[in-house]
C-alpha cells in the first residue's frame, strides 16, 4: 500500500502543479495591467489584437418575452472581451438559454466538453438559474420535480436528496459540481448559488468516471454561478409555510479593461417551522466565485459553506414482522395525514459542508486546449434519530419500534483531473480528440451509539424521552481511492450531419475498510480495474432533426456495507458490478420549442439483503435488474407568452435474477424473477406551463402536474404503493421600482394544492417507504439595486 499512497500523492502534486501552470500561463500582459488598476478601472493600454475565433452559438430569441417579463437589466453594461472560447474549451462558455429561458441549449457532457442538445447522442437537459428562481426551488431535488425520468425517494423534511433516475437509485453524494465528483454538499444542495443543474440520463462512466456512490441511472452536474457581463446587486426575501422566513443576496462585478476579472457572491439563510408538524429547519450558506478570462486562458475558483439544523428530521418507514422476517411482511398501512410528524422531538440532523475547488483552461493553440481542476470537500453530520419499523404489535395499526441511534459521519473528499481537447481534420472528417485523467479519494468515518429500542405510533405519535446512548454499535473507517483514464474521439462529417463518438475509460478502484466495533477490528481490502467503453452515433437527415443511438456502460462502485443495526456483514466490500445501456432516440428543434423521445434498455447488478435466521441479514450482490423505457419530453415556447416544460416516462422494470433461501423456514426458496423492482413506477408524468397574461402586464401564471404510477415496496410485489398526483400552482408579478426603475419580482406558489397524501418508495433492508410533502406555501420578493 505504501507505493500506492506515494503514487496518489504524486498524482495530487501533478494535478496541483498543472493547475498552477495553467494559472501562470495567463496573459500577463493584460493581467498585470488589470491588477495594477484601482477600482473603478482607469484607462490602460489596449491589449494586442486577438486572433479571430469561430464558435457555433445559438442566437438569443424571444425579445417579446423578455420585454413582457421585465427581466433584470444590467446596472452597468460593459464591453465583453473581444474573443470567444474555442470549440476545444468549456470553462466560462455555458450554452445559452433556450427560448423560454427555463432550460439551456446544451450542457457539459463529461470530458467531451460543452455540447448542444442536438449534437449530444444522449438524453440530457440543463435547468437554468432563471427556472430555479422563478419556481422558488430550495434544493436540487426541487429543481428535478420538472423531470419525468427522476423521482424523489426520500421523505419530505428528511434533509437528504435521494432520487431515482430511470428507475435506479441515485444518491445525493453522486452529484458532481463544476465537473468534479464529491464537491457538492453530501446530503442536500441549495439552489440559490447554482447557475445550472445538468441532468444526463443513463450510465456514463466513460464520460466522467465512476460516481462515488455508484449511481447507474444517470448523472447530475451542478454549475455554480459566475459573474456575467453586467453588475448584479440583488436581494430576495422568502417565506415558506408554516413560518419560515429568510433572505438571500446575489452580488456580481467584473473588473479590468475588458472585464477579465469577475467576482460573485451568493449567500443567505432561512429558518422557522416547516409545513411538517413540530419540525423546524434552519439553513444558511455562503458561496464565493472568482474567475479570470483572458485571451487564451480561463480560471474559476469557488469557496463555499453550507449548514443546516433540522429538528426533528423525517425518516423512512420499514414494514416488517419480527426477525427473522420472510416476505411479504405486513400490509402497507394507510398513508398518514399530510404533514404528520411521527418522529420524537429530540431527533436532529445537523450537516455541515465546506468546499473549495479550482478549474483552469489554457488554449495552447487554436486547436488544442489543456485543462486541470482540483477540489476538496469536508462534510460533517451529527445526528440522533430512530428509523421507525412498523410492527403492528398488539394489532394496533401503525405501531412502530426500533433502536434509537446517535452518531456522526465525516467525509473528506479529494478530487482532481487533467486533460486536453484537440480538434483537427483527416480528409473530410473533423475530429475532436479528448484525453482525461481523474482521481477521487474519500476518507470516511462513521460512529454511532444505540439508545435502546423506542416505541410509538405512526398516526398518534407518543412522547418519547431522550434515551441514554451508551452502547457503541458502529465505528467504521473506510478509504476509497479511484483513478481513471478516459479517451474519446468525436468524428463529424457532412457538415455535422453524421457524428460518431468512440471512447473508453480504464477505471481503477481501491477500497479499504476497518470495522472498529469488533475486537480485534475487522479489515477488508479490494483493488480492481475495469474497462468501460462507449459508442454513439448522430444522424441529421435535416438540420433541425437529430437521430441518435448509443451503447455505454456504468460501473457500480464496490460497496462497503455499513449500518450495524441493519446488516450483519458491516465492513465487507461488495465487488463492482457493470451496468450496460443501449439507447436510441430522436430530437426535433422547431426553433422555439424542442421535442425529444428516447428508448432505453439498462441491465444492472443488484445488491440486496440475504436473510439468515437468528441474525441480521447480510447485504450481497446477488441479483440483476433490467429497466426498459420510453421518455417523451418537450421544452420551450409554444408562443412568446406561453412556455412548456416536461413530459412522460414509461418504465418496464423487471427482476431478472433474484432469490433468497431461508434455512429457518425448511430451506424455502423465495424466487422473485420476473417481479417488478422495488420503487419502479410504470408511468411518471411531469408537465408544467407558464402563461404571461394579456389582462395584466407583468403578471405570469404557472402550473405543474406531477403523476407517479403505483409501485411496490417489497420484492414479492405484495405491498402496493398507490399512484399519486400532485398539483402545483403559482403566479409572479414583475414591475419597475418607483425608486430606481429596476425590476421588482413578487412570486407566490402553492405546492401540493390539494394536500395529497402519498408514499414514495425507497429501497432498504426490507419494505420501506417515505412520505411526500404536504401542502406548502411559498412567497418571495426579489429587489434589484
Amino acid at each position: 500500500m505504501t507505493y500506492q499512497v506515494a503514487a496518489r500523492n504524486v498524482v495530487r502534486a501533478v494535478s496541483l502543479g498543472a493547475v498552477s501552470y495553467l494559472v501562470l500561463s495567463l496573459d500577463f500582459s493584460s493581467g498585470q495591467q488589470a491588477f495594477a488598476q484601482n477600482l473603478p478601472p482607469v484607462t490602460v493600454d489596449a491589449p494586442s489584437q486577438p486572433r479571430a475565433r469561430q464558435t457555433n452559438r445559438r442566437p438569443q430569441t424571444s425579445s417579446s418575452r423578455t420585454t413582457r417579463r421585465v427581466a433584470a437589466p444590467a446596472l452597468r453594461r460593459v464591453e465583453p472581451v473581444p474573443y470567444v472560447v474555442p470549440s476545444t474549451g468549456a470553462l466560462g462558455a455555458p450554452p445559452a438559454p433556450y427560448a423560454g429561458g427555463q432550460v439551456a441549449t446544451g450542457s457539459q457532457v463529461g470530458f467531451l466538453g460543452n455540447r448542444g442538445v442536438m449534437n449530444t447522442p444522449f438524453n440530457q437537459v440543463s435547468y437554468t438559474a432563471e427556472l430555479m428562481q422563478n419556481q422558488q426551488a430550495r434544493t436540487v431535488a426541487d429543481v428535478l420535480f420538472n423531470d419525468p425520468s427522476v423521482r424523489s425517494k426520500t421523505p419530505a423534511g428528511n434533509g437528504v436528496d435521494g432520487l431515482y433516475i430511470r428507475g435506479f437509485y441515485y444518491d445525493s453524494g453522486d452529484y458532481a459540481m463544476n465537473g468534479l465528483y464529491g464537491m457538492a454538499p453530501a446530503y442536500s444542495t441549495s439552489a440559490n448559488y447554482l447557475d445550472r443543474v445538468e441532468v444526463l440520463k443513463g450510465p456514463g462512466v466513460m464520460l466522467g468516471g465512476m460516481p462515488p456512490a455508484g449511481a447507474i441511472g444517470g448523472s447530475i452536474n451542478l454549475v455554480t454561478k459566475r459573474a456575467p457581463d453586467y453588475d448584479i446587486t440583488q436581494l430576495t426575501g422568502v417565506y415558506i409555510s408554516k413560518s419560515q422566513f429568510g433572505a438571500f443576496i446575489d452580488v456580481a462585478r467584473r473588473y479590468g479593461e475588458h472585464k477579465e476579472f469577475g467576482i460573485r457572491f451568493n449567500g443567505g439563510g432561512r429558518g422557522g417551522q416547516t409545513a411538517i408538524d413540530r419540525q423546524t429547519d434552519e439553513l444558511g450558506n455562503a458561496v464565493l466565485n472568482m474567475d479570470y478570462r483572458g485571451e487564451r486562458a480561463r480560471v474559476s475558483v469557488d469557496f463555499g459553506y453550507q449548514a443546516e439544523d433540522l429538528t426533528p428530521p423525517q425518516r423512512f418507514l420499514t414494514f416488517t414482522t419480527s426477525p427473522p422476517f420472510p416476505p411479504p411482511g405486513i400490509p402497507v398501512p394507510p398513508v398518514p395525514r399530510p404533514g404528520t410528524n411521527y418522529m420524537p422531538d429530540w431527533a436532529t440532523w445537523k450537516p455541515r459542508d465546506s468546499f473549495a475547488m479550482a478549474r483552469a483552461e489554457v488554449d495552447m493553440t487554436d486547436w488544442l486546449t489543456m485543462y486541470a481542476a482540483g477540489g476538496y470537500h469536508r462534510s460533517e453530520n451529527n445526528y440522533q434519530y430512530v428509523s421507525p419499523r412498523i410492527t403492528n404489535a398488539g394489532g394496533v395499526v401503525g405501531n412502530w419500534s426500533n433502536p434509537a441511534l446517535k452518531g456522526f459521519d465525516i467525509f473528506d473528499n479529494y478530487a482532481s483531473e487533467i486533460g486536453f481537447r484537440a480538434s483537427g481534420h483527416t480528409g473530410p472528417v473533423h475530429h475532436l480528440f479528448t484525453v482525461n485523467y481523474s482521481t477521487f479519494d474519500r476518507d470516511y468515518h462513521t460512529f454511532g451509539r444505540s439508545g435502546g429500542t423506542v416505541n410509538s405510533n405512526l398516526y398518534n405519535p407518543l412522547p418519547i424521552p431522550l434515551p441514554n446512548f451508551t452502547t457503541i454499535v458502529q465505528n467504521l473507517k473506510t478509504q476509497t481511492n479511484m483513478s481513471s483514464v478516459g479517451i474519446a474521439d468525436t468524428m463529424s462529417m457532412f457538415g455535422d450531419r453524421l457524428q460518431l463518438v468512440v471512447g473508453a475509460r480504464r477505471q481503477t478502484v481501491g477500497a479499504d475498510s476497518q470495522n472498529l466495533v469488533n475486537t480485534p477490528p475487522t479489515t477488508s481490502h479490494m483493488d480492481v480495474a475495469t474497462w468501460s467503453p462507449g459508442y454513439a452515433i448522430i444522424v441529421k437527415p435535416v438540420e433541425n432533426v437529430s437521430l441518435y443511438a448509443n451503447y455505454i456502460e456504468g460501473l457500480k462502485l464496490p460497496e462497503i456495507v455499513s449500518g450495524v443495526t441493519t446488516y450483519s456483514n458491516v465492513g465487507e466490500i461488495l465487488p463492482p458490478g457493470q451496468t450496460k445501456q443501449m439507447e436510441a432516440g430522436a430530437k426535433v428543434d422547431l426553433g422555439r420549442v424542442t421535442f425529444t423521445g428516447s428508448y432505453f434498455d439498462i441491465t444492472a447488478p443488484n445488491a440486496t439483503a440475504v436473510f439468515v435466521p437468528g441474525r441480521l441479514p447480510a447485504r450481497k450482490l446477488v441479483g440483476e435488474q433490467r429497466n426498459r423505457g420510453i421518455e417523451l419530453y418537450t421544452f420551450g415556447e409554444l408562443a412568446p407568452w406561453f412556455r412548456v416544460l416536461g413530459g412522460v416516462t414509461f418504465i418496464n422494470g423487471e427482476v431478472v435474477s433474484q432469490s433468497y433461501t431461508y434455512p429457518g423456514f425448511g430451506g424455502a426458496i423465495f424466487n422473485y424473477n420476473g417481479k417488478t423492482p422495488v420503487g419502479v413506477s410504470t408511468v411518471n408524468l411531469n408537465i408544467g406551463a407558464e402563461w404571461d397574461t394579456p389582462f395584466v402586464d407583468g403578471l405570469t401564471l404557472t402550473g405543474r402536474v406531477i403523476y407517479t404510477g403505483e409501485s411496490y415496496a417489497d420484492d414479492a410485489n405484495t405491498q402496493v404503493l398507490p399512484a399519486w398526483t400532485r398539483v402545483d400552482l403559482g403566479a409572479r408579478y414583475t414591475f419597475l421600482s418607483p425608486w430606481n426603475g429596476k425590476p421588482i419580482v413578487i412570486r407566490a406558489a402553492v405546492e401540493n394544492v390539494f394536500n395529497e397524501a402519498y408514499y414514495n418508495s425507497y429501497r432498504t433492508v426490507s419494505s420501506a417507504v417515505s412520505l411526500g410533502a404536504p401542502r406548502t406555501y411559498l412567497v418571495s420578493t426579489t429587489f434589484n439595486f
